[in-house]
């Protein structure tokens, strides 16, 4: 298997079929890979470490049974296969970060706007990603839908949901900031905010009617 990819929580690996092998980290791997990151230690100790690697086995946890309960639908999530652990395969898609470093403004903008509708639907069935990580946790499907590619942090909890929305967590410049074209940048935190502020239209149906 050819490694393609790895994040804090999955190192991932081309099963050269269409789809994906995800592993989940080891608790010293996912300390070396965490400490390898950038953004997280600005404000935080190193100390913090492990426990941001404890943190992320629950959210898998947490993640996965929200999964194996069906309310979202397979497609959305790539049809994950869950193995031994917290491992599992997973329908390959190409991720959002790679897409937009090779289109231009409007095909960014038009994902954008696939990737809100995406996001309200999810929200509609009272689920979302943690922070809206559009770049690191979406991609694009062979048909060119929106795939929730990392399953690793999906909450339902109405309380954690109403904290992201109002914090905004997709203007944080590990959301926004990893959109590289500026302009597509600025649209995509006007459009979130149009979509997802608390005192926002938010769909019929959501937690928060």
């Amino acid at each position: 298997m050819k490694k393609i990819g790895e994040g804090w929580q999955y190192s991932i690996y081309d099963l050269g079929n269409g789809r994906v092998f995800k592993k989940f980290h080891s608790p010293l791997k996912s300390y070396w890979v965490i400490l390898k990151s950038i953004f997280p230690f600005r404000d935080d100790s190193f100390m913090m470490i492990p426990n941001f690697s404890k943190s992320s086995k629950q959210k898998a946890l947490t993640s996965f049974e929200i999964i194996k309960s069906g309310r979202i639908p397979g497609l959305w999530i790539g049809n994950p296969k869950f193995l031994a652990g917290l491992d599992y395969e997973q329908d390959k898609a190409i991720p959002l970060h790679d897409v937009f470093l090779n289109s231009n403004t409007e095909l960014i903008k038009s994902i954008i706007d696939k990737f809100i509708v995406f996001n309200r639907q999810l929200l509609e069935i009272g689920v979302i990603d943690k922070s809206f990580n559009i770049t690191k946790n979406y991609g694009l499907d062979e048909k060119g839908n929106i795939v929730l590619i990392d399953i690793g942090e999906i909450f339902d909890d109405p309380e954690r949901i109403k904290k992201q929305l109002s914090d905004r967590a997709w203007d944080k410049n590990y959301v926004a900031g990893c959109i590289k074209n500026i302009e597509a940048e600025k649209y995509f935190v006007r459009k979130m905010d149009e979509n997802f502020c608390l005192d926002s239209n938010l769909a019929p149906g959501t937690v928060f009617q």
